[in-house]
């Protein structure tokens, strides 16, 4: 996960979800640090697929202490997913000796 955060880069006079391309953005979550869980709307093409690069924020930033606990259970998450990968490696190799 990245400490990375976004720019925003859309126009006032484009409506909210529609992309310079004239498309409807789609909508995605953010998985940084500084914005965990937060959505945004994006243009559905890539920039090296000649996409607009669109980007707007779908909603209002989180409190400080809800971004910090957020981070916090994702940290969590992604520590047992890691033991519980160890652990598996673990036994198969104990299995593979008898």
């Amino acid at each position: 996960m990245s400490n990375s955060s976004f720019s925003l880069s859309s126009s006032s006079s484009i409506p909210k979800g529609e992309c310079l391309c004239g498309v409807k953005a789609e909508i995605m979550t953010s998985w940084t640090q500084l914005n965990t869980g937060r959505r945004f709307f994006c243009c559905k093409t890539s920039k090296a697929r000649g996409g607009c690069n669109y980007f707007d924020w779908y909603d209002d930033e989180m409190p400080p202490q809800a971004k910090r606990a957020m981070w916090g259970l994702l940290e969590k998450v992604k520590s047992f997913e890691e033991e519980r990968n160890r652990s598996r490696k673990f036994k198969v190799i104990s299995l593979e000796r008898l």
